[in-house]
């Protein structure tokens, strides 16, 4: 069994649910979550989250605060800020239990955050001529992270780091919100990873999936970080395409290559596009990977995408 597995196997039962829920079939996804409470025990936080607003969907809002309670009683918890802005747990917001709940996320997320720090994981051939330096997606963990590009061609291929942000986003879960500590844990962790690998005889290249993906980009413009050949983005998270633009006049000696893989289903999709005809027009090669039919989320076939994305940078000017 391959260590990818797990991490896949997770995403395939969210997708199952999200369809079910689309179909009105709550109490078929209720049970499909709660049959996945057994299987994935370290990710009760999304699986509890998930089914409280299926109980609110059926009507049952005393069933849905007991579902959270039950996640709060295991020692998990969430940024309190993903249960106040979820639509579907809004009818709870003035009941005093949902106030508690509010509450014991709160004295847990400002007690972790204090306590969080940059780390790096690090998977691969040592003796690879390249080596990728991959940022996790916003809302998860540089362990999460590895897994899902832990496919054997791509492990003996290349030699892969996996930083993980200071940033604290909810139980076991990170983000890259804050550019300025984004580049310094980035910086940190690279030097790390610099330091326990030969990595001057290397090709590297920064890469990273949504929010991750976006700011791989941008950082691979700057040099005091490390003289990156190229990025890779995959489906990056550009909500304001405009932001490139003033990045790239800002670094006017930029000698990077990139590849950018999204899928016309992703809902950054659009901005995407404009992000890559921004980075061509100021002198970025940019090799742009549609996918039909993707939404959010890494590509099925990643290996070949990576290898396809790393001949592009890897390519004589």
């Amino acid at each position: 069994m391959g260590v990818t597995k797990p991490n896949n196997e997770f995403t395939k039962i969210q997708q199952k649910a999200v369809n079910l829920v689309q179909e009105e079939s709550f109490t078929e996804a209720a049970m499909l979550l709660e049959k996945a409470k057994e299987q994935f025990p370290e990710k009760l936080d999304r699986l509890g989250h998930w089914k409280a607003g299926i109980c609110m969907l059926q009507g049952n809002n005393d069933k849905a605060i007991s579902e959270l309670c039950e996640v709060l009683d295991q020692g998990f918890w969430w940024n309190p800020e993903l249960l106040t802005n979820d639509a579907e747990l809004q009818p709870l917001k003035e009941k005093v239990e949902f106030q508690k709940v509010l509450e014991l996320c709160n004295e847990k997320y400002e007690a972790e955050k204090k306590n969080a720090k940059a780390s790096l994981q690090v998977v691969g051939n040592p003796q690879a001529n390249t080596s990728i330096f991959a940022l996790h997606w916003k809302g998860s963990n540089a362990k999460d992270f590895t897994e899902q590009w832990s496919e054997s061609a791509i492990l003996s291929k290349y030699l892969l780091g996996f930083p993980q942000s200071s940033q604290l986003f909810s139980y076991e879960c990170y983000s890259w919100d804050n550019q300025d500590v984004a580049e310094k844990d980035v910086t940190d962790t690279f030097n790390q990873f610099k330091r326990k690998y030969d990595l001057a005889a290397k090709e590297n290249i920064i890469a990273g999936a949504s929010q991750g993906g976006k700011t791989a980009i941008e950082l691979s413009f700057k040099n005091n970080i490390a003289k990156f050949k190229g990025f890779i983005a995959i489906v990056p998270s550009f909500e304001n395409s405009e932001e490139i633009e003033e990045i790239l006049q800002l670094n006017s000696e930029i000698n990077v290559r990139g590849c950018v893989i999204t899928g016309d289903k992703d809902p950054f999709y659009d901005k995407t596009l404009k992000t890559v005809d921004i980075l061509r027009e100021n002198g970025v090669p940019c090799k742009l990977i549609v996918k039909k039919g993707m939404g959010h989320s890494l590509p099925d076939d990643l290996t070949n995408q990576l290898i396809e994305a790393v001949e592009f940078i890897s390519e004589k000017q």
